[in-house]
C-alpha cells in the first residue's frame, strides 16, 4: 500500500477526475484519530473532519457513519461512480476515497470476539471560508453585495452543471447554505448533492421517504413525493433570500405583502449603496441588480412547480443584470449624476399665502404637482421594457377605400420606434378566430416579421372588441411570466373603427371580463367610429382615447405621440402622501381618474399614478379644513416613486402660509396664478360632464368660469388655450353626436396626458416637452419634400 506521503502526493496530480484510495491509517494520521478538535461539522450520514497534512496542506474529510448498514457495496461504488465525474468549479471537488475492512477484536457479553469493521470515508478539497450559514447577515451589514452576488451567480452555476450538464439530471435534493461551501475567494461550491443515492432502494424511492431539510423543500416535494428540478429551484430561491436579507428574510417574505418585501429589500441595500458605493460606480444599476435578484428569489418559491423559472432562466436573467450595470458604469459623469438626482420632483402651490388668524377655512385649496425629470436629449436611456399588443379591429369595406393602407403604413412607425428591449405583438381576427403574432423583441428579424404580419392584416366582417381585450391581456400576461425578474411595462394599442355601441349599452355585463391589469390605448379611426364606445374601453382599462382621420401624416403623428411617451417612462408608480398637522385636516382629495384615499380621521391621504412619462406634469387639488389659530405649517406631502434604475423617496414638502393677526394685505390674497389655472380646468371638466350637448350652456359655463375668482387669477395663455378648446367642442356639438373632440378631451384631462384629437393643430395640451420640437421639424422637413 501506498504510504502516507505517497498518497497524498497523489491527490489532485491527475487533473482532478481521479480521486486518491487512501487508508484509514492515512486518514487517522491527517485527523489526529478523528479528534473533536478536527471536526468540521456532522451531517445525517457521517461526520467531516479536517485533515492536515505534514507540509500543511488540507483536505476534508467525511467519515460515513458505520452503524447504517443499509449502505452496500454497489450503492456506495454507484455513488462514488458519481461523484467521479463532476468537474466544475462550483461543485466541491472530491480527492479522495477509502473503503477498507479491518479485522478487530472487542468485548461482546464477556467474551473476546473478532468482526469486521468497514470504513467508508469521501475526502474533499478543503474550504478555508467555511460554509455560506456562518456568513449570511441581513442587508445592513456582513458581506458587501459584489461577495453575495457572486455567490448566487456561482451557486447558480453549480446548479446549472448538475441540472444540465449530463445527459441524465442529477438533482441536489437538499441545498442550504450549509452545503454551500466557500473557498478562500469566497467562490462558492455545491457540496452533498445527492447523498440519499448512497442509501438502500427504500429510502431513494423519495414518493416513500423524502429527504431533505424542512424550510428549503417545496410542498409537492414533501407531501406528494414528487421529485423534478423545480425541488432545487424552490432551494435555491430559499438560499437567494437569505443571501440577499440574511437568515431571517425567508419568514420575512412569508409575511410581508410582495410589493413591501420588495420595498423594504430595495430601501435597505440603498441605503447601504449611498453609504458605499464610490461616485464612479452605477448606484441605480447596483439597485436594479438587488430587485431582479430578489424577484427571482420570490419567483423560485412559487407554490405552483410550473410556475418557477429553470436554472437556464436564472442564469441568463442573471447575465442581463451583469450587462446592464457594464452599461451603466459606461455613463458619463454628467449623466450618472444625474441618475443619482430626483427623478420626479413634488411641489406645493397654496392657494394664497396667508390666512388671518381669526378666519377659518372649510376647504382651502393646495395644488400638488409632480413633474418627471426630462431626458434632456438623450436618445436611449435606460429604461424597462416596453410590451405593446397592437389591436386592429377594421371593418372589412376600409379595404375598398384604401384606408385599411393607411393604418398598416402608420404602424411602421411604432415598430420603427420601439427599442431591441421592446416586445411587439399583432393581434387580429379572421372570421372570429384570433390571428397572434407572439410578442416579439425588436431585433432586425423581429422587425422584419412584424412589418410582414402587418402587411398581411386583413379586415374583418364583424367585431370582437371584448375577445380582442381579454385575449391582449392573456398575451401580456404570458408575456411578462416568461421573464419573470424582469420590469416591463405592457400596454395594448387598439385601432378600430367600431361603430358597435352594444358594449356601452350593456357594460355591466363587461366589468369583470375587462382588466384594468394593461391599459388600452385607444385610437378611434376616422367618422365611422363610435367615441363613447372608444371612450368607454379606455376607461375601464386606464389607457387614454383618441381619434385620427385617415390621414396618412395625421396617423402616424398620432401614433408617435403614444409611442414616444411609452418609451420614455420616469416613474412606473408614484405614491403621494399627505400628513395634515395641527389646526389642519384634509377634507377630500381631486385627482381625476387618479386613485385617491382620505384617511377616516382626516389626519392623512395618498394619491397613487402609475407610468409617468418624462416630462409630464400632473396637478392635484386638496382641499384643507383649516382651523382658526397662529399655525403656520398646515400639512407635509412625501411619498416615493419607482422606476427602472430607481426606488426613491419623494423629497418632503412642507405646506406653509402666513396667519397674520389682521387682515392680509392685498398681495398676500391674491390667488396663486397656476392655482387658479388648475381650478378653471377642473370647473370646466365637471361642468361639461354636468351640462347638456348644447352650445349655448356651454358659452354659460365658460363666461361664468371666465369672471370667477380662479378666471381672474389665471394666466391669460390658459384662458386662450382652453377657450379654444371650448370654440372646437361648441362646433362639434352643433354638428356630431356623439363629438369625438369632446369625448378625446374629457379623457385628456382626466388624466393629464396627451391624446390626438383628429388634428396636430388642436392636440397640443399636455404634450411632453421636447415634442413640439420633433413634431415641429418633422413638419419642416414634409414642407422641403
Amino acid at each position: 500500500s501506498l504510504t502516507s506521503r505517497d498518497s497524498w502526493a497523489t491527490i489532485g496530480s491527475n487533473g482532478g477526475t481521479e480521486p486518491t484510495n487512501l487508508t484509514i491509517r492515512i486518514l487517522q494520521d491527517i485527523t489526529d484519530n478523528f479528534s473533536e478538535e478536527r471536526s468540521l461539522g456532522q451531517g445525517a450520514y457521517g461526520k467531516v473532519y479536517k485533515g492536515v497534512h505534514e507540509n500543511g496542506e488540507k483536505i476534508a474529510v467525511k467519515l460515513l457513519h458505520n452503524n447504517m448498514q443499509v449502505i452496500d457495496d454497489k450503492l456506495f461504488k454507484q455513488e462514488f461512480t458519481n461523484l467521479m465525474m463532476l468537474n466544475h468549479e462550483n461543485i466541491i471537488r472530491l480527492v479522495g476515497y477509502c473503503y477498507e475492512t479491518q479485522h478487530q477484536h472487542m468485548e461482546f457479553q464477556g467474551k473476546i470476539i473478532f468482526g469486521e469493521m468497514i470504513y467508508k470515508a469521501l475526502c474533499f478539497e478543503y474550504m478555508h471560508k467555511g460554509s455560506l450559514q456562518k456568513h449570511l447577515y441581513e442587508e445592513t451589514q456582513g458581506l458587501d453585495w459584489d461577495k453575495r452576488y457572486k455567490i448566487i451567480k456561482g451557486t447558480c452555476e453549480g446548479l446549472k452543471y448538475l441540472h444540465e450538464g449530463f445527459k441524465e439530471p442529477i438533482y441536489h435534493l437538499d441545498l442550504k447554505p450549509e452545503n454551500i461551501l466557500l473557498d478562500e475567494y469566497m467562490m462558492p461550491k455545491l457540496a452533498d448533492f445527492g447523498l440519499s443515492k448512497l442509501f438502500g432502494e427504500e429510502q431513494t424511492r423519495v414518493t416513500q421517504s423524502p429527504l431533505g431539510t424542512i424550510g428549503y423543500m417545496p410542498h409537492e416535494y414533501l407531501f406528494k413525493g414528487i421529485v423534478s428540478k423545480k425541488v432545487d429551484i424552490f432551494s435555491l430561491g430559499v438560499v437567494m433570500i437569505k443571501i440577499i436579507t440574511g437568515p431571517k428574510g425567508h419568514s420575512r417574505s412569508a409575511e410581508m405583502p410582495y410589493e413591501e418585501f420588495l420595498d423594504e429589500v430595495q430601501e435597505n441595500w440603498r441605503n447601504r449603496f449611498q453609504a458605499t458605493l464610490s461616485s464612479s460606480q452605477p448606484l441605480e444599476g447596483y439597485c436594479q441588480q438587488v430587485n431582479i435578484c430578489t424577484k427571482i428569489a420570490l419567483s423560485c418559491m412559487e407554490t405552483d412547480r410550473h410556475k418557477r423559472p429553470t436554472i437556464l432562466d436564472i442564469i441568463d436573467k442573471l447575465n442581463e443584470t451583469e450587462t446592464m450595470i457594464d452599461e451603466a458604469s459606461s455613463w458619463s459623469e454628467c449623466m450618472s449624476s444625474w441618475m443619482r438626482g430626483d427623478l420626479v420632483k413634488l411641489e406645493a402651490f397654496t392657494k394664497c399665502e396667508a390666512i388671518p388668524r381669526a378666519k377659518t377655512c372649510s376647504e382651502f385649496p393646495v395644488m400638488l404637482r409632480i413633474t418627471g425629470e426630462q431626458w434632456r436629449g438623450v436618445e436611449e436611456m435606460p429604461r424597462a421594457g416596453v410590451d405593446v399588443v397592437v389591436v386592429v379591429e377594421v371593418d372589412w369595406f376600409m379595404v375598398r377605400q384604401g384606408r385599411m393602407d393607411i393604418i398598416k403604413e402608420a404602424l411602421m412607425i411604432v415598430i420603427d420606434k420601439l427599442g431591441p428591449n421592446d416586445r411587439l405583438s399583432i393581434l387580429s381576427f379572421e372570421d372570429n378566430v384570433p390571428r397572434i403574432m407572439k410578442l416579439t423583441f425588436m431585433s432586425d428579424r423581429g422587425r422584419d416579421a412584424l412589418k410582414f404580419m402587418v402587411n398581411e392584416l386583413s379586415a374583418n366582417h364583424s367585431y370582437n372588441i371584448v375577445a380582442a381585450l381579454q385575449v391582449g391581456a392573456e398575451i401580456l400576461r404570458d408575456g411578462q411570466a416568461e421573464e419573470a425578474g424582469d420590469s416591463r411595462i405592457g400596454c395594448i394599442m387598439f385601432v378600430s373603427d367600431s361603430s358597435d355601441t352594444r358594449i356601452r349599452k350593456i357594460r355591466n355585463r363587461y366589468n369583470d371580463v375587462i382588466t384594468k391589469e394593461f391599459p388600452a390605448y385607444v385610437f378611434g379611426m376616422g367618422e365611422q367610429h363610435h367615441p363613447e364606445v372608444m371612450k368607454y374601453i379606455a376607461d375601464m382599462t386606464g389607457g387614454t382615447c383618441s381619434f385620427v382621420d385617415y390621414d396618412l401624416n395625421e396617423m402616424r403623428d398620432a401614433f408617435e405621440l403614444f409611442i414616444s411617451g411609452l418609451t420614455k417612462i420616469a416613474a412606473t408608480s408614484i405614491k403621494i402622501t399627505l400628513r395634515a398637522h395641527e389646526g389642519a385636516s384634509i377634507s377630500s382629495i381631486y385627482s381625476r381618474g387618479f386613485y385617491n384615499r382620505v384617511s377616516s380621521d382626516r389626519r392623512s391621504g395618498e394619491i397613487h399614478v402609475d407610468n409617468m412619462y418624462a416630462g409630464e406634469r400632473k396637478n392635484f387639488i386638496a382641499y384643507l379644513s383649516v382651523a382658526g389659530g397662529n399655525k403656520e405649517k398646515l400639512m407635509t406631502a412625501g411619498g416615493r416613486y419607482r422606476s427602472f434604475m430607481a426606488h426613491q423617496k419623494l423629497a418632503d414638502t412642507d405646506v406653509l402660509v402666513l396667519r397674520p393677526g389682521s387682515a392680509c394685505s392685498p398681495g398676500k390674497n391674491t390667488i396663486h396664478p397656476q392655482v387658479a389655472a388648475e381650478l378653471v380646468r377642473i370647473g370646466l371638466w365637471n361642468g361639461l360632464l354636468e351640462i347638456g350637448r348644447s352650445a349655448y350652456e356651454l358659452e354659460e359655463l365658460w363666461v361664468g368660469i371666465k369672471r370667477s375668482e380662479e378666471g381672474g387669477g389665471a394666466a391669460k395663455e390658459t384662458l386662450l388655450e382652453l377657450g379654444q378648446d371650448v370654440a372646437e367642442i361648441k362646433r362639434e356639438f352643433a354638428v356630431s353626436l356623439p363629438p369625438p373632440y369632446f369625448i378625446s378631451w374629457l379623457n385628456c384631462h382626466e388624466w393629464q396626458r396627451a391624446t390626438t384629437k383628429g388634428t396636430r393643430r388642436v392636440s397640443g395640451a399636455f404634450t411632453v416637452p421636447g415634442q413640439h420640437e420633433d413634431e415641429d421639424a418633422k413638419v419642416d422637413n414634409r414642407g422641403h419634400d
